[in-house]
């Protein structure tokens, strides 16, 4: 045996069997007792005199000539075939046979020699092949000292192979060549790439997916090696995709700010305004001839779909979703529908993604789905719902001929992709755990993108939704994308990419919508509803700024409903989008904390509601970085620092936490996995300001490289952000006005963006300054804006 770090073998005897599987206890010569699997053991003859230095082949001794023996192993397990281990006996006759025999049985009884092993064992030289070409260059090393290959060999065999791969191949033949007869390779092998840290590797290895299985006619796709999925499994697919989207995405909030306030789509669904470009203009298009839209004499296979922030682009997606489970005759005859939602999909290729759709016992693999798709793209629509929540660039070089086999997982790129998502988590936890010392810490370094899973497919074939954006992959396939504005500038501007795109536009609710979801909302309370509804004809702001967009009259709806009389005469005179968040945030602590302390007006309920407010700065500061870096979907280690924060957020109702499983495949995440969430990405960028006019005053220097260097730059992608900062004080209005208007800016900004920017400080000196840039015509002479009615913007 091999003990701890010995390099030589020493001798030893088998005591026991271990409870762990595939193992024995051993006992040394010194009296020491080990737990030792069959990779630290070898079968030894009696009449050896043990030598150290003997190598593998000395362990068993042949020097005499004898006839091989088959020796056949049986148990209670019916054999589907006669399975032998061949062997040579020794001239010590039954000896070393016997001791061989028992060794076996007690391998057996450990679990560490299959009873039916089968051809499978043995790992062919195409799947080697294979391997080889799919484990990273990075892990050569690690992968050949697990397989007992010394540095010095690694290093010499590298020298004299052409690339990373073909060393790799050497590699695996000569370990293949040192086993034992009888070893199961296939086994031994996958242990070691579990070891190496490539645990999706090991999975398809031992599940023999490398390669076409050896039994049986094979039956394959031409260009594949992944076995189709029958008439059966595909409707099986179909059907757990609709018990997916019945059961979560087709249940919707009646009120944004209570989780178990779930109905059914149809009980609150409302038509949607929709708008296809058409030359230089737009014209109206309802939603039941939408999938009748012809370009070209054919249905679109690109749709970009844009709205604003609230326009209800999820809930469009959620429509198209329910009307295939109901099999309405609005949508065709798709086989598949498959709606994904970016925020949740950074890291996984699109079969990757519709396999977590699939019941744990449905037995369709990602690479099985990902074929059905190639080979029938017309029969599967796809809709890919907030790209301005994906992390990266759409447009960029792209790679030729991007198709080839398909192997799944893509182990060594997502090795890479969760190594960097692990690091960013401890970023933000240390950058939390730090907050104390340093207030601006957590703002200070964003963390490194993982967009290698979501980014170009690899030469391997797995599809990447990038490709399927760019249609470099399906492009025969129906493809819808919803986006807030500002992204779909990228591909707009891509002159090659947008001529594939139809544009359409969500406007959100008519007027008449808007008082039929006021009339689905106070379904019982009908004077309820009409007083709302006036509010929304009388206050031109709200009718014309927010009465169109679902989420703020969702929101309307909520306040107006839980308000007394004195607070809806109050809620009247809203002005903003901020003014609105800020009742609604204020609204939501003070009901919170009325659970606790009944009295309003005592000294224990301020106290307890400043409490509350604490509370929700390390909120505030993660909802900051995840703006940074586009991420809207949170662990509970990124408030492993301020564990009383998320519990008290999630009560109030800032934040929505659940618990899902995760992926079989995924072994660096806990089975049962929290993800913590904002109700609306509006809830995070109203946090996000929050934050970032904190940093006003506790780290000037800091708030000030934040606007210039992260927030204008990217101003269009933080409209909202800058919205609720500027909302905070009018000192910070000023200031942020002044570095956007400042004659040296390199950042060019719209004049209706300023416009917006100032309405929303409500502050007179800040309009001002837009005024003074007017006159002094730094704007160029196609500023038409009327001074008066900047300054009539802002109450005196």
């Amino acid at each position: 045996m091999k003990a701890g770090n010995d390099t030589h073998w020493k001798p030893a005897v088998v005591v026991a069997v271990d409870a762990n599987p595939r193992s024995l206890i051993v006992e040394g010569e010194g009296g020491g007792r080990y737990r030792q699997n069959r990779r630290h053991l070898r079968f030894a003859t009696n009449h050896h005199e043990f030598d150290p230095e003997m190598d593998d082949d000395d362990l068993l001794d042949n020097s005499a000539p004898a006839p091989d023996v088959l020796l056949k192993v049986t148990n209670h397990v019916p054999f589907q075939q006669t399975d032998f281990c061949r062997l040579r006996r020794t001239y010590c006759t039954m000896g070393g046979f016997c001791h061989l025999y028992l060794l076996m049985i007690l391998l057996m009884r450990s679990g560490d020699v299959e009873t039916n092993p089968g051809p499978d064992r043995i790992v062919s030289e195409k799947e080697f092949l294979k391997l080889s070409k799919q484990i990273e260059p990075s892990y050569y090393k690690e992968v050949g000292i697990n397989l007992d290959i010394s540095i010095a060999e690694l290093g010499q065999i590298k020298e004299r192979s052409q690339n990373t791969s073909d060393a790799l191949m050497t590699v695996f033949t000569r370990w293949r060549d040192k086993q034992l007869p009888g070893t199961d390779i296939r086994a031994l092998l996958a242990e070691e790439l579990e070891r190496s840290d490539l645990g999706s590797l090991s999975g398809e290895l031992l599940a023999g997916s490398l390669a076409p299985k050896r039994t049986g006619p094979p039956i394959t796709m031409p260009g594949s090696q992944t076995q189709p999925l029958s008439p059966d499994q595909i409707k099986r697919c179909a059907d757990d995709f609709k018990l997916k989207y019945r059961t979560t995405l087709c249940k919707i909030r009646a009120d944004p700010l209570i989780p178990t306030s779930i109905v059914q789509l149809n009980d609150m669904y409302t038509n949607l305004v929709l708008e296809e470009e058409y030359r230089h203009c737009k014209r109206p298009l309802e939603y039941t001839d939408l999938f009748d839209l012809k370009v070209n004499g054919e249905f679109p296979k690109r749709i970009m779909v844009q709205g604003e922030a609230g326009a209800g682009k999820t809930t469009f997606c959620a429509k198209i979703a329910w009307d295939w489970v109901n099999d309405s005759p609005v949508l065709p005859k798709f086989v598949w529908v498959l709606v994904v939602p970016f925020r949740e999909a950074k890291q996984y290729t699109i079969g990757e993604i519709a396999k977590s759709y699939l019941s744990k016992d449905n037995p369709a693999t990602a690479c099985q789905i990902t074929e059905y798709i190639r080979s029938n793209p017309t029969d599967v629509f796809m809709a890919f719902d907030g790209l301005d929540e994906f992390d990266g660039k759409v447009v960029q070089q792209r790679k030729a001929g991007s198709k080839s086999e398909c192997h799944q997982p893509k182990s060594a790129d997502r090795t890479k992709a969760r190594s960097k998502s692990k690091m960013n988590k401890n970023k933000r936890q240390k950058l939390m755990q730090s907050k104390s010392s340093s207030p601006t810490s957590a703002t200070s370094q964003p963390r490194v993108n993982s967009t290698e899973a979501s980014g170009s497919s690899s030469k391997r074939g797995e599809i990447a939704l990038r490709d399927i954006l760019r249609s470099d992959e399906l492009a025969a396939c129906p493809v819808l994308v919803t986006s807030r504005p500002w992204k779909v500038m990228e591909i707009r501007w891509d002159e090659s990419l947008s001529k594939q795109y139809t544009f359409m536009h969500v406007e959100g609710f008519s007027k008449e919508n808007v008082e039929v979801y006021i009339h689905k909302y106070f379904k019982d309370e009908g004077a309820t509803a009409d007083q709302l509804i006036q509010l929304t004809k009388d206050n031109n702001v709200i009718s014309e700024n927010m009465a169109p967009y679902p989420i703020y009259i969702a929101m309307l709806c909520f306040m107006w409903r839980e308000l007394g009389d004195v607070k809806q005469e109050q809620f009247k005179s809203l002005q903003t989008f901020s003014q609105i968040f800020d009742e609604i945030f204020e609204f939501l602590k003070v009901h919170y904390a009325q659970k606790n302390i009944t009295d309003l007006d005592s000294p224990a309920f301020q106290a307890y509601r400043s409490r509350i407010e604490k509370l929700m700065e390390p909120v505030a500061q993660v909802a900051f970085l995840g703006l940074q870096e586009k991420t809207l979907i949170f662990e509970e280690g990124d408030f492993k620092q301020c564990p009383d924060s998320i519990e008290t957020a999630c009560r109030v109702g800032v934040l929505s936490q659940e618990k899902k499983l995760s992926s079989i495949n995924d072994k660096s995440r806990p089975f049962v996995q929290s993800t913590i969430f904002f109700p609306h990405k509006l809830f995070q960028e109203y946090m996000a300001g929050v934050h970032l006019a904190s940093l006003y005053e506790l780290d000037h220097n800091e708030f000030n490289r934040l606007i210039e260097q992260v927030v204008l730059p990217r101003n269009e992608e933080f409209r909202h952000l800058l919205y609720f900062t500027v909302s905070r004080d009018k000192t910070i209005a000023n200031h942020v006005m002044k570095c956007m208007v400042q004659s040296n800016n390199p950042i060019k900004m719209d004049m209706d963006f300023l416009v917006d920017v100032s309405f929303e400080s409500q502050d007179l000196d800040t309009a001002a300054l837009i005024s003074l840039r007017i006159v002094s015509n730094k704007f160029g002479p196609g500023t038409s804006h009327d001074l008066a009615k900047i300054y009539a913007l802002c109450p005196l």
